[in-house]
C-alpha cells in the first residue's frame, strides 16, 4: 500500500490523542484540561480522515493542502500537551510531534 508508513503514524497519533482526551477527564483539575481535550479531539479527528483518505487510490498531489492542515493541528496539540505534566499529555505530545516528521516528510517528497 503506498504511504503505509505515513498511515500508520497518522493513526498512532490519533490513538494518543484519543487516549490522552479520555485520560485528561479524569484529572483532578478537568477545567485546566479543557484546552487540551479539544486539541486532541481535533488532532484525533483530522489523523483519522487523512488516513482513511490516504488509504484509497488519491493521488498525493490532491491531498497537499490536508497534509497542511494536520501538521499545523499536531503542531498545536503537540504544544498544548507538552504544557501539561500528566504522562499521558507528555506522550500525545511525543506522538504528535512524530506526525509533525511524517507530515513534513510527506510534503517534501511530494
Amino acid at each position: 500500500m503506498r504511504n503505509e508508513e505515513f498511515i500508520a503514524t497518522l493513526n498512532e497519533c490519533a490513538s494518543f490523542c484519543n487516549y490522552c482526551a479520555d485520560a485528561c477527564l479524569n484529572e483532578d483539575n478537568i477545567s485546566m484540561m479543557v484546552s487540551c481535550i479539544r486539541n486532541d479531539r481535533i488532532c484525533a479527528e483530522i489523523c483519522s480522515s487523512l488516513s482513511k483518505i490516504l488509504s484509497m487510490d488519491v493521488p498525493n498531489e490532491e491531498v497537499t493542502a490536508l497534509v497542511e492542515y494536520c501538521k499545523s493541528v499536531c503542531e498545536r496539540c503537540a504544544a498544548e500537551c507538552a504544557s501539561h505534566e500528566a504522562q499521558h499529555c507528555k506522550n500525545c505530545a511525543v506522538a504528535c510531534n512524530k506526525c509533525v516528521d511524517a507530515c513534513s516528510k510527506f510534503l517534501y517528497t511530494n
